[in-house]
This record gives C-alpha cells, sequence and structure tokens, in this order.
C-alpha cells in the first residue's frame, strides 16, 4: 500500500531537515577551511612586508568585519601555517579530508601530529566515525 501513516511522513520530513541541516554544515565548514587556505597562501605570499604584516592584516579584516570572528592575529597565523603545511598536498586540502574536519581539529592535529600519514589517519578515523581525538 502506497499510504504512509502520519507519523511516517512527519518521520521522513525531520529527517530529510536534519539531512539538510548536516550537508549545509558540512559545506560551509568546507568553504570556511578552503577560505582560510587562500588567506594563509596571500599571508605567506606577501611576507615581504615585514613582520606587522599580519597585524595590520588583522586590524583591517577586523575594522572592515567587526561581527565576524576567526581574523585575530593568532587565526590569521594558523592560517598561514595551514597554508605551509599543505601547499604542496593542495587537492587534499580541497576535496575531502581537511575541508570536512573543523578548523580547530585541523589546527590541533598541525601542533601535536607532525607525521602527515598518520595526522591523515587521524582525519580519516575521525570522518569515519565522528570521532573526536581532541
Amino acid at each position: 500500500m502506497l499510504d504512509k501513516s502520519f507519523r511516517e511522513i512527519c518521520d521522513d520530513i525531520k529527517k530529510d531537515v536534519k539531512d539538510t541541516q548536516l550537508e549545509i554544515m558540512i559545506n560551509a565548514n568546507a568553504n570556511l577551511v578552503n577560505l582560510y587556505y587562500r588567506i594563509g597562501k596571500t599571508l605567506d605570499e606577501n611576507s615581504k612586508w615585514g613582520n606587522k604584516f599580519v597585524e595590520t592584516v588583522a586590524f583591517e579584516l577586523k575594522n572592515t568585519f567587526p561581527t565576524l570572528k576567526g581574523f585575530s592575529v593568532s587565526n590569521l597565523k594558523y592560517m598561514k601555517a595551514f597554508y605551509n603545511e599543505y601547499k604542496d598536498d593542495a587537492e587534499f586540502v580541497h576535496c575531502l579530508n581537511c575541508a570536512q574536519l573543523p578548523w580547530k581539529h585541523n589546527i590541533t592535529l598541525i601542533q601535536k601530529v607532525k607525521d602527515k600519514n598518520i595526522r591523515k589517519w587521524y582525519m580519516k578515523k575521525y570522518l569515519e566515525d565522528r570521532y573526536s581525538f581532541i
């Protein structure tokens, strides 16, 4: 029979809403990680401007986007470090693993796990199990 109960219809709609919310969050996170990678690249390529360059960029971004978080001096330095860590493996960043991990997870892995193969294992494990290793 094609008829579904009211409860089944509501459950299907709820599941669709939850699945879409998760997809939106994953896509938003991927876009943010990729933005941070591009900012890190720009910072690295323009380091000729000297020691205060990152601080000045942070100041400019805070003035332009006063309600946004994530553009502190320390986070900009993390972006630069993130770019430098993966500049030879950019496809890895843009495809799945790095882009699906929250920013804090990416930075913590770079700081604590120096071996890239082990780091990739942690990323894969997190994505498989949504296992919080931090």
